[in-house]
């Protein structure tokens, strides 16, 4: 028995552990959101799409080979001297056998700079997908932050609602008893009560804003339960909001380093398209035999090796120059819509620049009026302090009614709700504006 007793509590010493609720950091979050966000894998992808196209651009210099093999069937009348259809009054039983075979290999000389353009279009494509995915990255930084701080928050509350409950039932057991005593009507009591039933629902109210927080968070986080996940407290930041280099950032930021490459990209592409104007040259060499086999004549020439590798062999190298006349203002149309893309393109950049700028002098704006609501959030929850504790000591001498006292507290209890909501802005502003340094 007490084997089994010892068994027991070891294994449930071992069960402890995974179904002890676990806190994840502020970073762990950021790290998993990361690894498992599909946006981000998207991103990932368009990189490794990008590097395809680039490896396909950079091997377009080299030649190209192929190898080809025939094999025919010939049945009637067939002259071996002409290689001709034999008269059809002439009775001749000449079926035969037709094998070819080859190899050919051409390679690009000159196609006006087209291959060279791509080649230089499809690497900038690929530092925009780069680019874009470290924006992507920054992006699920900054959500999974403001929901990790807000999950904080509505901790917070759940907090102070418990706290004011606290007071609350100690001055409900208070009133009863003064009741009892036949020191206070029965009114105070049921007002008390009320009260507490009221910071009960305001309390219900927090635990069911963090319990929903938590599963937002979770969702986010793209985790395959919700259940047992909670946030681990952070550092506070400091009191001083951080000053921002605007020029600095704004060009080193992943959406204009995304946008700069698309530009290159584009100016690559318009000389892709102008290449259409140019002539092309290219190398090509084949080496082709063949081998007869005539079934019913023997027509001299040998057999498959003295054929197919001596008499019938041929080889041959050339080079071949096409030059564009007219192909239906095709090119034209090309150029068109390259530099209108560029136009596009360079369009993007600036807008991007604008946005860029308004989003970081509004999160430093933000950041400094959350910090000023939290300072005089600070002073009202010190003085619905001192009010409600004045207000306490004219309550226990009889010169104030309980209604005055549950009154004060409710506007501390408001006061620190605030206080709690400012502090948590005033954190979610900071670490918006930490992802600009």
């Amino acid at each position: 028995m007490k084997k089994l007793l010892v068994l027991f509590i070891a294994t449930l010493s071992q069960l402890s552990p995974s179904l002890a609720q676990r806190q994840w950091t502020l970073d762990e979050c950021i790290a998993y959101a990361v690894d498992h966000n599909i946006n981000i894998q998207q991103r990932e992808l368009d990189i490794k799409k990008s590097q395809v196209k680039l490896e396909t651009s950079s091997n377009a210099w080299l030649p190209e080979v192929s190898a080809h093999l025939g094999e025919q069937f010939s049945f009637g009348n067939y002259n071996s001297t002409t290689g001709s259809l034999t008269s059809p009054t002439v009775a001749e039983n000449n079926d035969l056998a037709y094998t070819t075979g080859g190899v050919t290999a051409t390679m690009n000389l000159f196609d006006g700079f087209k291959t060279t353009s791509q080649k230089r279009a499809d690497r900038f494509s690929l530092d925009a997908a780069t680019a874009n995915l470290e924006k992507a990255r920054k992006d699920i930084g900054i959500q999974i932050a403001v929901r990790y701080l807000e999950c904080l928050c509505y901790k917070s509350m759940v907090d102070v609602a418990l706290s004011q409950l606290e007071v609350s039932k100690k001055l409900c057991q208070r009133a009863a008893t003064l009741v009892e005593d036949g020191k206070r009507p029965l009114s105070e009591l049921k007002d008390v009560e009320a009260s507490v039933a009221s910071d009960e629902y305001t309390l219900a109210k927090a635990k069911g804003d963090l319990t929903l927080s938590l599963a937002n968070l979770a969702q986010m986080l793209n985790l395959p339960s919700t259940d047992d996940f909670d946030v681990a407290p952070i550092e506070e930041p400091s009191a001083t909001p951080a000053a921002l280099d605007y020029d600095g950032v704004v060009e080193r930021w992943p959406s204009i380093l995304a946008a700069k490459s698309s530009i290159e990209s584009s100016k690559a592409q318009l000389k892709v398209a102008r290449s259409g104007y140019y002539p092309t040259l290219y190398f090509e060499g084949y080496v082709k035999s063949y081998y007869v086999n005539m079934f019913h004549t023997d027509i001299g020439w040998g057999g498959f090796n003295k054929q197919f590798f001596d008499s019938n062999l041929n080889e041959v190298l050339g080079l071949h120059l096409s030059i564009p006349i007219f192909n239906r203002f095709q090119t034209r149309s090309n150029i068109r819509s390259a530099k209108l893309n560029l136009m596009e393109q360079q369009l993007a950049l600036d807008d991007a620049r604008q946005n860029l700028r308004t989003e970081m002098q509004k999160a430093s704006t933000n950041t400094k009026v959350a910090l000023d609501k939290l300072e005089a959030a600070k002073k009202a929850v010190n003085a619905a302090a001192v009010s409600v504790s004045y207000e306490q000591e004219r309550y226990d001498a009889g010169r104030s009614s309980v209604f005055d006292l549950i009154n004060a507290q409710q506007k501390h209890l408001k006061a620190s709700q605030d206080a709690v909501q400012a502090k948590y802005e005033y954190f979610i502003r900071q670490r918006i504006l930490d992802f600009y340094q």
